[in-house]
């Protein structure tokens, strides 16, 4: 036992020694660190660019700038992306993006026209209904297509397949928010106003209609159809939408409102939105249900007239049918005044038809002024 003392004392004394040789080691050498982070990722070209905007800075970037900013990673500062999806290479670009959860990219290159809202940690995506371009001043619902978008704390990004109203309303140039989602909520206002002004076209169409039926003027079954098709199209692009916010509005993070995007105000926004279409549909019916009845009417009134001319004309058919038997004993066949005699008993029929049909209420020989 004494002998293995020294033994054990020695070899404590040699680990001590190496571990403080290995700690002035560490200390001489600087740290190891991961030359990948530091070193640029080349970006595919960013091609079909229509509008990008560093939104601290509120300056446009070109496409090169954009490339070399997401080369090193993740932006650091807020930017706004806008992308043509006609130009089908975007799609490499949109793939290569840091960041954005493979779900988010799919949708960003996807076809489908659905509206659909998404979330997962900080990113928010999916797809709006937007109106086009070309119905800038007079939104029509025929003539709708959708926005692409994902959101991060630091990035937006929004595409589209055809130019549509609210990124042109907004103008390109002037996106001045400083933050991702206070750009987008710049952007969903534009198409509520975009939705708003549609309902109130259709609604003063709507209530000219409603005046010439009123007034008796001439309203075509087509023209009501027309009106009607066109509020139900834009009913069917709100409700989903609506439908959409207010579930993602529960569940999304919540540095999109503390970024400016308040998410419960527009939800309430749209379900107003989406009540004034429905009273617009109402309308529509109860507009369908007027001119059904009055076309049902006017062909009452048709029909009427045809059956009074019928009983009118039916004594003296019978008076001709008579006097056209060509037997023997007939007034007027041997004496003269034959013709007169017919005509007479014509004429005294149709009389006689008609005083029948006033007293029955068929016809109206009084005027309205004598009857009230």
């Amino acid at each position: 036992m004494p002998c293995l003392m020294p033994v054990f004392h020695l070899k404590s004394t040699v680990r001590t020694a190496l571990a403080q040789e290995a700690c002035s080691g560490c200390q001489d050498k600087p740290p190891v660190q991961d030359a990948a982070m530091d070193k640029p990722v080349r970006m595919p070209p960013c091609y079909g660019l229509l509008a990008a905007r560093d939104l601290t800075a509120r300056k446009p970037l070109d496409a090169p700038e954009i490339e070399a900013i997401f080369s090193v990673g993740v932006p650091e500062k807020p930017i706004w992306l806008h992308l043509d999806l006609l130009d089908t290479r975007v799609t490499e670009f949109i793939r290569a993006l840091p960041g954005l959860p493979e779900q988010a990219s799919a949708l960003l290159c996807d076809r489908n026209e659905s509206s659909h809202l998404d979330t997962e940690d900080d990113a928010i995506w999916g797809t709006i209904p937007d109106f086009a371009h070309e119905v800038s001043e007079e939104p029509d619902p025929a003539y709708m297509g959708v926005l692409h978008l994902v959101m991060t704390p630091t990035m937006l990004i929004t595409a589209r397949r055809h130019p549509l109203r609210a990124p042109s309303v907004i103008g390109y140039g002037q996106a001045s928010q400083e933050t991702t989602a206070a750009q987008w909520d710049h952007l969903m206002r534009a198409i509520m106003e975009g939705i708003s002004r549609a309902a109130k076209v259709l609604a003063a169409k709507l209530d000219n209609m409603e005046d010439r039926l009123l007034q008796g003027y001439e309203v075509t079954r087509d023209e009501l159809a027309g009106l009607r098709r066109s509020v139900l199209l834009l009913y069917r692009r709100v409700e989903p939408t609506v439908e959409l916010y207010g579930e993602i509005a529960e569940i999304a993070p919540e540095w999109i409102g503390e970024a400016g995007h308040d998410m419960s105000r527009v939800t309430s926004r749209l379900e107003s939105l989406k009540r004034n279409v429905m009273s617009l549909q109402e309308r529509g019916r109860i507009a369908q249900d007027q001119l059904a009845a009055r076309n049902a009417e006017e062909t009452n009134h048709s029909l009427m007239i045809l059956s009074v001319l019928t009983a009118i004309l039916l004594p003296p058919t019978l008076v001709t049918g008579i006097f056209g038997m060509n037997t023997t004993g007939l007034p007027g066949t041997s004496g003269p005044g034959g013709t007169y005699i017919a005509f007479m008993a014509i004429l005294g029929s149709i009389a006689g038809a008609c005083l029948l049909l006033n007293r029955l209420g068929l016809l109206r020989l009084r005027s309205e002024k004598k009857r009230r």
